[in-house]
């Protein structure tokens, strides 16, 4: 039986204890082709962006991680429109051990197929509703930890992805095998960039449903 040791989910320390590297181009294959959008939002889309997109223009500073995930990362997740067999959870708790170590971890958000409450396949996790001022933790970290459960649970050679916001900043990453790379930064306050990261995530649809279902 694996010795579950317990340990905090810091970037830092998960990497020492997992044997993992970071890949600090902010670039590979499987990031290039989440970013390689060329699709255009409807005028719907974009005028629901762009009223949510002014909430947070205005109130970024201030949100605390509860009313930055309602008033602002639910409705990205609307637009984003991810289709059947995927299902989007929030909140939950997820463990699995890896190696050695026992990981536990919540779960802000995720993409996952499943029954019910029944979390089968882990697909994306999303992490942590932070304020941009006064915020604790490591989100990165926390990311890491989600990643390596569903790497864990999964038990195939598949990339697990994951993102992890700060106020108006997203960045995404990449887990495959044990090498993770992270993104620039994405700020949802700018247009252009808002537009691009509901598009991003629904590159993430398709990425989910043709290669890793």
């Amino acid at each position: 039986m694996p010795r579950k040791i317990s340990i905090e989910l810091s970037e830092p320390l998960l990497v020492r204890a997992v044997g993992l590297t970071r890949n600090y181009r902010s670039s590979s294959k499987h990031i290039d082709k989440l970013f390689d959008v060329k699709d255009k939002l409807n005028q719907h889309d974009k005028h629901l962006l762009h009223q949510v997109r002014m909430k947070l223009i205005e109130n970024a500073d201030s949100w605390n991680e509860e009313e930055l995930k309602m008033q602002f990362i639910s409705m990205i997740m609307f637009l984003a429109d991810f289709e059947s067999p995927i299902r989007t959870y929030y909140d939950r708790e997820i463990s699995e051990t890896v190696g050695d170590i026992f990981i536990r971890c919540e779960a802000d958000m995720l993409l996952s197929k499943g029954i019910g409450e029944l979390i089968e396949t882990p697909y994306f996790f999303l992490h942590e509703y932070k304020r941009e001022k006064k915020y604790s933790g490591d989100p990165v970290g926390q990311m890491l930890a989600g990643m390596l459960v569903g790497q864990a649970k999964n038990n195939n050679s598949k990339p697990m992805y994951g993102c992890y916001v700060q106020g108006r900043f997203w960045f995404f990453s990449v887990l495959d095998g044990k090498e993770y790379v992270i993104s620039q930064s994405l700020d949802a306050t700018d247009e252009v960039m808002a537009e691009r990261l509901v598009l991003i995530l629904k590159n993430l649809n398709k990425i989910i449903l043709e290669t890793l279902v």
